[in-house]
């Protein structure tokens, strides 16, 4: 028996408003009856009602469909996506999907994501026995935003929920800086000793860690104390693009143009970097047909490209062994950057050797510390004032 509404046509009114169905056949195959309503005039619904029949035709109407959100990543979205991808980028992407999206919300429909589950999603990262941090979250909403912006782009599902979900608020990363006597035995410890050219490039120089691994022995100008930074170690294939169980090292150029700098070295640093080549000659011995020779200074004994998580654990080992306060490799960098301004050394020399795109990145980096030494002045002449 026909409904009511059919012989009232289409839009028919429905109380004090009006309402219109029409019809979408989602990615199932499945057609699907659906209603509009809530218009003051017929003539609104009517106006409308064109549209969406013109959109369903056209196929520009996203309908919900029984796609989980697993299906979405590993069938849909990500094999098409990760083809334009660096390989360090792919192995972020898969460490954040198959660790912690597909786990926890993997085996929910698109049509039932709602911003309230991502939230809970999100909280549940933040206070687990893993625990990641408000920025990590941020790293794994974008994924998870960028995989549902291509769903909606191929009419997978009509919104994306994620544009209304509320982020933890990300607190601005102050670095822990070692004290003089802490660096003096921190330098101490590692002399002689494996990772001491890895660490002390950093503190005396201010190179990143996949700088430092990327440095070649012809990067290195002997007769004119010039190094050139032009190459860095990071993830350069990822074995299986699926899971990311095994990924490779290798040798990339810098990211930016104002990463690629030469920076002068001291006699020290010389030695140092003479006694690591040294040490990689005796291992080219050891190893004989063995060894992979890439030109590099800091590498694995048989030389092929370290891993920077390498040098990261090795570096929080020494920290405990010398009872220093636990901060990051990357903070030796901050160390540099901060003696550096203590010297007075100019903001725009400082940003060249930092390899910053420009000095409005340093003085936004290093803020705090070049307001301090701006200040500096005035706190000695109110002293002075005050002795008068």
């Amino acid at each position: 028996m026909p409904r009511e509404y059919n012989k009232k046509g289409n839009p028919f009114k429905r109380g004090s408003t009006w309402t219109f169905i029409y019809y979408e056949t989602d990615l199932d195959g499945n057609k699907r009856q659906r209603w509009k309503g809530g218009y003051k005039t017929k003539k609104e619904a009517e106006e409308d009602l064109k549209k969406y029949q013109a959109n369903a035709i056209l196929n520009r109407v996203a309908t919900p469909c029984s796609m989980t959100v697993e299906q979405l990543i590993n069938e849909n979205w990500f094999p098409v996506h990760h083809k334009n991808l660096e390989a360090n980028t792919i192995n972020g992407y898969l460490n954040n999907i198959n660790r912690h999206i597909i786990p926890a919300i993997g085996n929910i429909k698109l049509k039932d994501l709602k911003p309230a589950i991502i939230e809970s999603f999100y909280f549940n990262t933040l206070t687990d026995v893993k625990k990641l941090s408000p920025r990590s979250v941020k790293y794994v909403h974008g994924v998870l935003k960028t995989a549902l912006n291509y769903a909606v782009k191929n009419k997978i599902t009509e919104y994306n929920v994620c544009n209304d979900v509320e982020l933890p608020k990300i607190k601005k990363y102050k670095s822990k800086l070692l004290t003089q006597e802490q660096t003096r035995i921190l330098i101490k410890h590692i002399s002689g000793k494996r990772y001491e050219t890895e660490i002390t490039l950093a503190l005396a120089l201010g190179l990143r860690r996949g700088e430092i691994l990327g440095i070649r022995i012809s990067d290195i100008d002997f007769d004119n104390h010039v190094l050139t930074i032009c190459n860095q170690v990071t993830t350069n294939k990822v074995k299986d693009t699926s899971t990311a169980d095994e990924v490779y090292y290798g040798l990339k150029c810098v990211k930016t143009e104002c990463s690629n700098r030469e920076l002068c070295i001291s006699e020290p640093i010389e030695k140092l970097l003479k006694r690591k080549i040294m040490y990689n000659d005796m291992q080219k011995h050891i190893f004989k047909e063995d060894y992979h020779d890439y030109d590099l200074i800091c590498c694995k004994d048989n030389g092929e490209p370290m891993s920077p998580q390498t040098v990261y654990h090795a570096f929080k080992r020494i920290l405990k062994e010398c009872n220093l306060p636990d901060i990051r490799f990357h903070d030796l960098r901050h160390i540099y950057a901060t003696i550096c301004i203590d010297k007075n050394i100019p903001v725009k020399v400082l940003s060249q050797a930092l390899g910053h795109s420009s000095t409005a990145v340093t003085d936004r980096v290093y803020a705090d510390s070049i307001q301090k030494k701006r200040e500096l002045p005035d706190i000695i002449c109110s002293a002075i004032n005050l002795n008068d």
